[in-house]
């Protein structure tokens, strides 16, 4: 834990002992009353929270001071074919920590449509995922995150002004290491597993996406999803 996140005014109140930001303050940092760490608040500043008493029963009181700001997020786009649950997870969690703007994950032709209704979803457990990666990044800013149930639906709803790409082995229009952005932000769609279907190539070059290819290599979503976030990053200047 990089980063100590509170939501706003929550180091107001004693943070029970049973939090797991408590346990790991007690377990792994070892801190004590008197400490500081780094911290943050969601959406909101970056600072310092002194840790004002530790209670017979773990819990911790703190005083929170304000510092500064954290970095402002990418303007990237990503559009990602559902992968299995667990993926998704580690995604959610490195995207974050890598200050992406925005993570959508779609359903397609040829990924599996139950991984959209898994308990990543309906147990709302892909927060826990975002605030890890916020933490681990140092960044109070979270990523916004959309799931819809296909790709028309995806493309409808991206940010305006951004560079549509898209990434495919099958007839890419260039490799995307030569990219060199047109406008103030991108969008990267990318297939799951399987790739996309025929129809989605169609939809994709219908909706004016330049389809683009990371090598010769077929990569799993995960690695394809951290190699494009890295190259637009620095394409954009934001590494």
């Amino acid at each position: 834990m990089n980063l100590l996140l509170f939501t706003p005014g929550e180091w107001e109140k004693p943070l029970s002992g049973n939090d797991d930001r408590i346990k790991h303050i007690h377990s792994i940092m070892k801190l004590k009353a008197g400490d500081s760490l780094d911290a943050g608040v969601i959406g909101g500043s970056l600072g310092r929270a002194l840790i004002k008493e530790i209670r017979d029963d773990g819990s911790c009181l703190f005083d929170y001071s304000e510092t500064g700001l954290s970095t402002p997020l990418c303007p990237l786009t990503l559009i990602i074919g559902t992968p299995r649950p667990p993926t998704a997870k580690r995604l959610l969690r490195d995207l974050a920590a890598a200050g992406i703007e925005r993570i959508i994950f779609t359903g397609t032709d040829l990924g599996e449509k139950s991984y959209l209704t898994s308990r990543l979803w309906s147990k709302d457990e892909w927060k826990e995922a975002v605030l890890l990666g916020m933490a681990q990044g140092e960044s109070s800013l979270s990523p916004q995150v959309d799931k819809f149930y296909s790709l028309y639906k995806a493309i409808e709803h991206i940010p305006g002004n951004r560079e549509l790409l898209a990434l495919d082995n099958i007839s890419p229009d260039l490799p995307l290491k030569g990219l060199s952005p047109r406008k103030e932000g991108c969008c990267l769609a990318l297939g799951p597993e399987r790739g996309w279907s025929d129809r989605e190539r169609e939809i994709l070059r219908e909706k004016n996406f330049r389809i683009c290819s990371l090598g010769k290599r077929v990569l799993r979503t995960e690695t394809a999803a951290h190699m494009g976030t890295a190259l637009i990053q620095a394409a954009l200047d934001y590494i």
